[in-house]
């Protein structure tokens, strides 16, 4: 079967990366599921080997939606909460399953606020690999009814001649070494799974991967692994990573001092220092060129009357944390709403499907054309993308965090928004530009109660 070869990249349908597939917003001819992959479109093909990485697993969800993984020879799944994934043993026997909670495992250092946060699939086919790099949690309600967005690529086995490797190959061994620290670190024989492994070499997950060409990678890989960075890894995840990358490939002499940078993710900490990191790495400057026009930052956050008229009600917000403490902090000036008359009919039909996805963008100002953008599981915290020490020379991170960076340079191509003309598609499934917080608009919190019933007759999350 040679169908997966045969699978395109993301961006060679015209979309640097594209929406998961919501069913709640109707069907596959729905204007927001426009070019939107299934988790079916996802294990197409005949696998033989997967790796999952996720947060929250649901073992029902999982035997579902991903039931072509139950037959694979090798299934190794990392996840981030046992809670969720209490079932998940019993529904995937084949699975060498790893609960990497960050407080249950052993750092050197206290990580009791860490998460394993990344959601992504590896999988193994005769001859290539597939890498699917996406936001949602293999729970139904974020399956069925929220907002997420995936990158998608297939690599060939590495052949005479091929680059001995690439940025791609490398970030992704390193945070694989990272979850071997802790899991996953015995090697074992991959003999049987595909034409890459011949003979009966042990091979650890990190060295199983280097059998692969990923220098036709269509993204860079934005990772965050748990530790102090310093050193040769500084610039290696996290903050630091997107800066290095927007310095050498952010294309800064197109962008303009009339640009937007949208932030838009679905859990709500502390805003003050992470996005004081995050403009600093938005506005990283090649060494000896000038840094690109700086820009203000907006926030893409759900009114709660948006919430409200969601799909689920205030329910949705169970997939918004935001204490209100945090929501207060949060500066009004940089608050802009999720949905506004007017948009694509993408955007339009994608408003009552909360947000799940967490997307980082630079966008011209007449909300047309990317400039760059970021597609991750990483939330605003510290956690997720670092707390600088140390003056600059260390990186404090918590989390796991897996995403793509896309730029036109990496790309080779222009990127524009769903409201664009010219250019591969980044989804953004919000309105570009989008409508500030206006009087009378109220930031949804998941800790409120609401005056305004839901069609539930709820007045709040919780």
């Amino acid at each position: 079967d040679k169908a997966p070869s045969a699978a395109p990249a993301t961006s060679s349908n015209g979309y640097a990366w594209q929406p998961l597939l919501t069913r709640a917003i109707g069907g596959a001819d729905s204007p927001g599921n426009r070019c939107a992959l299934s988790f079916a479109d996802v294990m197409a093909g005949s696998p033989l080997w997967a790796v999952v990485s996720n947060f929250q697993i649901n073992g029902h969800t999982f035997k579902k939606y991903c039931s072509p993984l139950l037959s694979v020879e090798r299934l190794i799944v990392f996840h981030g909460c046992a809670r969720s994934a209490r079932d998940l043993r019993s529904c995937a026997p084949n699975a060498t399953i790893y609960d990497m909670t960050p407080k249950k495992l052993s750092f050197g250092f206290k990580n009791d606020y860490g998460c394993h946060h990344s959601k992504a699939f590896l999988i193994g086919f005769d001859d290539s690999l597939r890498v699917a790099i996406h936001t949602a949690n293999i729970i139904s309600c974020d399956i069925n009814n929220k907002t997420q967005g995936i990158w998608m690529q297939n690599f060939p086995i590495k052949k005479a001649g091929a680059p001995a490797t690439s940025d791609f190959e490398e970030q992704l061994v390193k945070y694989f070494l990272s979850l071997q620290k802790h899991a996953a670190r015995m090697p074992q024989s991959w003999m049987g799974l595909g034409a890459a492994f011949g003979g009966d070499e042990q091979l650890t997950i990190a060295q199983a991967l280097r059998k692969f060409d990923f220098s036709g990678a269509k993204a860079r890989l934005v990772a965050s692994t748990p530790g102090y960075h310093s050193g040769a890894d500084l610039h290696s995840f996290g903050a630091n990573r997107v800066a290095a990358l927007l310095a050498n490939e952010g294309d800064a002499a197109a962008q303009k001092p009339t640009d937007k940078i949208y932030c838009q993710f679905s859990s709500l900490s502390s805003p003050t220092k992470p996005l004081a990191v995050l403009k600093a790495a938005f506005h990283a400057p090649k060494r000896l060129c000038p840094s690109p026009p700086e820009v203000d930052l907006s926030i893409v956050w759900p009114t709660a009357a948006e919430v409200c008229a969601s799909v689920e009600g205030y329910g949705a917000g169970g997939a918004l944390p935001s204490a209100q403490k945090n929501v207060d902090k949060a500066p009004r000036e940089m608050l802009c709403r999720w949905t506004k008359d007017g948009s694509s009919d993408f955007v339009t039909a994608r408003r009552r499907a909360m947000p799940h996805i967490k997307t980082w963008t630079r966008v011209s100002g007449d909300g047309s054309t990317v400039r760059w953008s970021v597609l991750t599981s990483a939330n605003l915290s510290g956690g997720a993308w670092g707390n600088v020490r140390d003056g600059g020379r260390t990186l404090f991170i918590m989390h796991w965090e897996l995403g793509v960076l896309v730029t036109p340079s990496i790309l080779g191509a222009p990127l524009r928004t769903t409201q664009g003309s010219e250019g591969a598609i980044v989804p953004l499934p919000f309105p570009c530009p989008p409508r500030p917080y206006a009087q009378g608009d109220v930031p949804f919190s998941w800790e409120a109660r609401y005056e305004t019933p839901d069609r539930w007759g709820k007045h709040g999350t919780r």
